[in-house]
């Protein structure tokens, strides 16, 4: 049997019948609870749902990830699978999972996930998920979004940075979780981007050391003056016609293939 353990193997036996679903579930449970590998975990869990065993030991499994896997990469996909393999149960587990929550991570994909989804459950999660990145940056859903997607870029480039380290030094475990735990949870790195703000609206924000401005920018309608300054911009948006009340932008000591024209025509 050791030789089926891998995830991608696993699903290749059940697809050519050489395995049941539900022996295959059991194989995918020891590579989630025996595996220190968030990556495998992340793959196990994907395939389950690729399999689509709907019993209710395959949802105890995905259930238990999500609420308690150590790795945000694993308890959102878990999440993504209990969604769309559980479509009419999911809503306690995820709802309790949102409340206890605080990767940077998590919260991103959850709401990008649920964006490509129109059914009523889906937007009253969504709400939920959006009232409680509100709560913690004090912003309405718009401008919180703002912030998310820059604490996200902030997450991918930590993760980078560490990724390199790794792969030059040894850290251990608990020093490795530490870290982690400091730069991947939701906190005001990216509300310390945010100058003034005002009834939950950002009024003055700058932008430093990024190298995308995310699309959600162009949602700012209260937004009146922006600093961009020392990025080297590989993506941004084109056009930000919802910026009526952005009134100044400087621009400087940065490296991008093109100014757009909103920026342009406003620094």
């Amino acid at each position: 049997m050791s030789d089926y353990l891998t995830p991608e193997k696993i699903y290749s036996r059940v697809l050519n019948s050489e395995i049941e679903k539900k022996d295959a579930l059991k194989l995918f449970e020891s590579l989630i609870y025996n595996n220190d590998n968030e990556e495998i975990r992340c793959k196990a869990l994907e395939f389950i749902g690729r399999i689509a065993f709907e019993d209710e030991k395959t949802f105890d499994v995905i259930e238990n990830c999500l609420i308690s896997d150590e790795s945000p990469l694993v308890r959102f996909e878990a999440a993504k699978t209990l969604i769309q393999s559980f479509p009419k149960r999911e809503n306690k587990p995820l709802l309790w999972a949102i409340q206890n929550e605080k990767s940077i991570y998590f919260f991103k994909k959850l709401i990008d996930l649920l964006e490509t989804y129109s059914t009523s459950q889906f937007k009253e999660i969504r709400k939920k998920t959006l009232e409680k990145i509100n709560a913690h940056y004090n912003l309405n859903s718009d401008d919180s979004k703002f912030v998310l997607d820059i604490d996200y870029l902030d997450y991918l480039k930590f993760k980078t940075e560490l990724d390199n380290f790794l792969s030059k030094f040894e850290l251990s475990d608990a020093d490795k979780q530490t870290l982690l735990k400091e730069n991947t949870e939701i906190g005001n790195k990216g509300l310390g981007r945010v100058k003034k703000a005002e009834g939950g609206f950002i009024i003055n924000l700058i932008l430093t050391d990024i190298n995308e401005i995310p699309a959600s920018i162009c949602n700012l309608r209260n937004l009146q003056e922006l600093e961009i300054s020392n990025c080297k911009i590989e993506k941004y948006p084109e056009k930000c016609p919802k910026l009526l009340s952005l009134k100044r932008i400087k621009f400087k000591n940065n490296t991008i293939d093109k100014v757009p024209s909103w920026i342009r025509y406003k620094s």
